[in-house]
């Protein structure tokens, strides 16, 4: 850069020092011209007090033109008509001079001036004119410009460039040095950029380089602190992706690992690692084949691992391409239970419409001539008709729980007025069973749906009188602790066994199939039960024992304005 700076600096200056010089000739030789001019008005009113006007001219002409002014002065005598009378080039004494410019100045202004070509004597001249005592008296000289005085000039001009050239070389070198050298020094400060250290510049002597140095500085600080930054923010990316509970990679171009959470490597590998190929780790063909083949679109593919079902979503990004691992189990799963669902639900209908369509058929084909059978066919018909309006009443029941797809109203419950009525209806019940009832409710108000809850309580009390014993005992009970309302509902019957517990909240599950058949369940209480209680963000508890009874224990959160 040193040796650019001086060149540079050089070649201005010799270009400078070139124009300078020109423009120093010029101007030196006009100025040379002017006193040329005026030396020649002296010597022409010299000339024209020694001319005698009554004597002959032509001799007087001859001697005063070799000491007008050089061997090369041409001396004219002209009267005022512009007639020559005397003129020391012969040649010219025939051509009238009244339309010449320094004539007509000179009888004007007395003195008259004028440069051009000669057509006389083949030449450019200067011609200075002087009237006076009723005759011009002219001289002229050959002119040619700026070159008549480049002679004298040329020698000082170039000793003087000479001389400003090699100091301004001088200084040049030294001037490039104070801008190089300061260059220098910041861009050695400025490569500790790379090293994350902090920079000191010195004061220049030039301003601009303090600015940039301090701009630099600031730039550095700026960097320092914007990788602080982005390490903090990886780190929390880090942290964030690390409590994902979905396996995520991202890798670039070429496939290999640029970021990767712990979900992750518990899926693949633990050594999974930045910079590594992913084929390493992944050996799912599909997965791989999707990779060579990314194109805009996201792609998914479903694979299986640790007897759980992932979803990998797959996406072109920027950078390479993203790696979404979604866990879909429990869909694959609700999925299933779905499908078991509706076949359970068809089975359930199955064999209400086949009842129906058989005492139908026979009714309409006139069979059945005893009145009192024909009776007890149409209430057979009627019973399986409540039992396929009560169990389609379940299904839509669970199916609003589940998917909230209507607005729920809500309005401050009282337990007791409810327990009553449902202990009402089932009065005849348990009387033929003999079972006590024993109801201790604590007044309290809860907010809620008035058909939830009594249909909380008409499942889990209704289920607690038909699965109890002869003689047995149905206990009632509701109590506050802390900002729960738990509600116990327990009998004295049958009981569950350990492996059907795990199980009786399913939909149509029954403990006993041939003897629920008898009772007119539908299988799907408890499960509205469970929906109901989940609803409310509450948790339901069984606790049972084979021949010693059941408990359901519902606990439900008392939230803001439920009192």
């Amino acid at each position: 850069m040193n040796k650019a700076l001086f060149k540079y600096f050089a070649t201005v200056l010799i270009i400078t020092l070139l124009f300078s010089s020109s423009v120093s000739m010029v101007i030196l030789s006009d100025q040379m011209m002017q006193t040329t001019r005026k030396d020649m008005y002296y010597t022409v009113k010299l000339v024209e007090n020694q001319i005698d006007y009554q004597k002959p001219l032509d001799n007087q002409v001859e001697k005063l033109n070799d000491l007008a002014y050089t061997k090369d002065t041409r001396l004219t005598i002209i009267d005022k008509e512009g007639n020559v009378l005397a003129d020391s080039d012969k040649e010219g004494i025939q051509e009238n001079h009244s339309g010449r410019s320094e004539f007509k100045e000179a009888l004007s202004d007395q003195f008259g001036y004028a440069t051009r070509y000669s057509s006389t004597v083949k030449k450019n001249m200067m011609y200075v004119a002087y009237y006076h005592r009723g005759y011009v008296v002219r001289i002229a000289i050959p002119y040619n410009g700026i070159f008549d005085n480049i002679g004298p000039l040329l020698e000082p001009l170039f000793i003087s460039v000479a001389l400003s050239l090699c100091v301004a070389l001088a200084l040049s070198y030294r001037f490039s040095r104070t801008l190089t050298k300061p260059l220098e020094e910041i861009s050695e400060e400025v490569s500790k950029i790379n090293d994350n250290r902090y920079l000191s510049f010195d004061h220049y002597q030039y301003e601009e380089f303090n600015v940039i140095a301090t701009k630099l500085k600031e730039q550095a600080d700026t960097i320092r602190k914007t990788l602080k930054t982005l390490k903090n923010e990886r780190l929390k990316i880090n942290s964030i992706l690390d409590k994902m509970n979905e396996g995520f990679i991202l890798l670039d171009t070429n496939y290999e690992i640029l970021m990767v959470n712990k979900k992750a490597k518990q899926l693949f590998s633990d050594k999974m690692e930045v910079n590594q190929p992913i084929q390493d780790f992944i050996f799912d063909h599909q997965i791989i084949d999707q990779l060579e083949n990314i194109g805009v679109e996201p792609k998914i593919v479903t694979l299986k691992k640790d007897e759980e079902v992932y979803d990998c979503h797959l996406a072109k990004v920027e950078y390479g391409v993203t790696l979404l691992f979604v866990n879909v189990t429990e869909s694959v799963n609700a999925t299933k239970m779905r499908q078991e669902f509706f076949s359970n639900v068809s089975h359930e209908l199955k064999t209400p419409m086949t009842s129906i369509r058989g005492y139908s058929e026979l009714l309409q084909a006139g069979m059945i001539d005893d009145p009192k059978v024909r009776k007890q066919s149409l209430d057979k018909i009627q019973k399986e008709v409540d039992h396929m309006s009560q169990l389609i009443g379940d299904i839509l029941m669970i199916s609003r729980l589940e998917n909230k797809d209507i607005e729920v109203i809500k309005h401050p419950v009282h337990l007791q007025p409810i327990v009553d009525d449902i202990l009402e209806s089932l009065k005849v019940e348990i009387e033929k069973r003999e079972i006590k009832v024993i109801c201790d409710l604590t007044p309290q108000t809860y907010l809620a749906n008035h058909q939830h809850v009594q249909q909380l309580m008409n499942n889990l009390i209704n289920n607690a009188v038909k699965y109890n014993k002869q003689k047995g005992n149905l206990n009632i009970h509701s109590y506050l602790v802390d900002q729960d309302y738990i509600i116990e509902v327990s009998d004295t019957g049958r009981g569950i066994s350990l492996i059907d517990q795990g199980r009786v909240f399913e939909r149509f599950f029954r403990c006993d199939a041939g003897r629920d058949k008898e009772t007119g369940g539908t299988g799907l209480g408890l499960a509205i039960v469970k929906h109901i209680v989940q609803y409310y963000k509450g948790t339901i508890h069984l606790e049972s024992k084979l021949g010693k009874g059941t408990t359901f224990k519902v606990v439900l959160p008392i939230i803001k304005d439920s009192l």
